[in-house]
C-alpha cells in the first residue's frame, strides 16, 4: 500500500479504473442502436465519409511513382477491398472511437488480407514514463513500444500487425478515441425514461372510464360488496364451454374494461346510471419529448431535417455540401481514417 501511495492518484486511478469505464461505455453504445435516432446518425456518418466518385472509388490514391500507385491500388482496391470495409470500419469508428482491424501478413508479399476484431476485447499498450527501464538494465529486457493484446484469447500483437482506427478528441480517453456518441449517453438515458414516462401515461389514462351505478336499495352492507362484484363479473369476463373441444374461453366483454367503476346507489332517483369520465385530454404535449431529442441531436451534430426523413431537403445534395458545420464533422472523421490508411500503406 505504502509503493502506491507514492504514485500520483490521478494518474494511478485513471489507469487502473479507465478499463472497466471503457466496458461501460462500450455497453451502451451498444443499447444506444436500438434507437432510431443514433442508429440513422452511425448511417449517415459512415455514408457522407465514404461517399464515392464518378469512377466507382471510394478511396483516391495519389503518388508520383506509377509502380508505387499501382501496388497501392491492388492492396487497397483487391486485397482489402475498401469499397465494402471502408463503410463498416468508418461506422465502428464513429460508434466506439476505435475500430482494430488485424492485418494478415506475408514475408514476401506484405499485406495480403484483413479481419475485423472486436473492438470492446482488444487493447492497447504504450510505454509511458513510468515503463522507462534503467540505463543498466540489459537489452533483452527493454519493453515493446506499442502491442495490442486480445485478453479473452491471451493474444498480443506487434503495432504493424493491427490497424487502430480512433478518433482522437478526449485527453481522457487515451490512448483510445472518442467515440461520437460519448456526448449523447447521458441524454440518451433521460429520452429513453421520458418516452417510458409518456407510454406509461397514455395507455393508463388514455382509455375512456365509465362509471356504473348500481342500485342496491336497502341491502344490507354486508351484501353489497358481493352483488356489485356479482354484477361487474357480467360486464367483464365469462367462462363458456365448448361442447365439441371441451376447452374453456374467457371470452371478454366488450362493454367495460377492467379500469371501469361500479359504485353501489341507494337512492332509486339518482340520475344517469352510466357516467363516461373522459381519457386524458393533453396527450398531444410532449414539449419535454421534445427538449431532449433536440439536446440529443445536437450532441449528435446531425442537422435534424436530415435525420427525421420529415421531407425532402437539399435537392438530393450530400449533407456535407449543405451544412459547413457538419462537413467539419465529416472532414474530422476522415483525416482520422486516412491516418491510419496511410499506416496501412507505408
Amino acid at each position: 500500500f505504502d509503493k502506491w501511495t507514492k504514485l500520483d492518484n490521478s494518474l494511478y486511478n485513471q489507469s487502473v479504473y479507465y478499463e472497466p469505464n471503457r466496458i461501460a461505455a462500450y455497453y451502451d453504445f451498444e443499447s444506444m442502436e436500438f434507437t432510431p435516432e443514433v442508429s440513422a446518425a452511425l448511417d449517415i456518418y459512415a455514408e457522407e465519409s465514404t461517399t464515392v466518385n464518378e469512377d466507382g472509388y471510394m478511396l483516391q490514391i495519389y503518388s508520383e511513382s506509377k509502380r508505387i500507385k499501382a501496388v497501392l491500388a491492388d492492396l487497397f482496391n483487391d486485397k482489402l477491398d475498401i469499397n465494402t470495409n471502408l463503410p463498416m470500419w468508418t461506422r465502428n469508428t464513429c460508434k466506439y472511437g476505435d475500430n482494430f482491424v488485424f492485418l494478415k501478413l506475408d514475408p514476401e508479399k506484405g499485406i495480403v488480407g484483413c479481419q475485423q476484431l472486436p473492438n470492446i476485447e482488444i487493447e492497447r499498450h504504450e510505454v509511458g514514463i513510468n515503463d522507462k527501464v534503467p540505463v543498466q538494465t540489459s537489452n533483452e529486457q527493454v519493453r515493446k513500444g506499442l502491442t495490442f493484446e486480445w485478453k479473452q484469447k491471451n493474444i498480443s500483437f506487434q503495432s504493424w500487425e493491427v490497424a487502430h482506427f480512433r478518433l482522437l478528441g478526449d485527453d481522457r480517453k487515451l490512448p483510445y478515441g472518442t467515440s461520437m456518441l460519448e456526448k449523447a449517453r447521458r441524454i440518451w438515458k433521460q429520452l429513453l425514461l421520458s418516452e417510458d414516462a409518456m407510454l406509461i401515461y397514455r395507455t393508463s389514462r388514455a382509455p375512456e372510464r365509465r362509471i356504473f351505478k348500481v342500485f342496491v336499495g336497502n341491502m344490507n352492507d354486508e351484501d353489497v360488496e358481493a352483488y356489485v362484484n356479482r354484477f361487474a363479473d357480467k360486464f367483464k369476463r365469462q367462462q363458456i364451454v365448448d361442447s365439441k373441444t371441451g376447452n374453456v374461453d374467457m371470452r371478454f366483454n366488450q362493454m367495460a374494461v377492467d379500469q371501469d367503476y361500479f359504485v353501489p346507489v341507494r337512492d332509486p332517483a339518482a340520475p344517469s346510471p352510466i357516467d363516461t369520465l373522459p381519457g386524458a385530454q393533453n396527450l398531444a404535449e410532449i414539449a419535454d419529448i421534445e427538449y431532449i431529442q433536440k439536446k440529443l441531436l445536437t450532441a449528435l451534430r446531425v442537422p435534424k431535417a436530415f435525420l427525421g426523413f420529415e421531407e425532402v431537403v437539399g435537392d438530393g445534395k450530400n449533407l456535407s455540401l449543405q451544412d459547413i458545420r457538419f462537413a467539419r464533422t465529416i472532414n474530422r472523421i476522415q483525416k482520422s481514417v486516412i491516418q491510419e490508411l496511410n499506416k496501412i500503406a507505408i
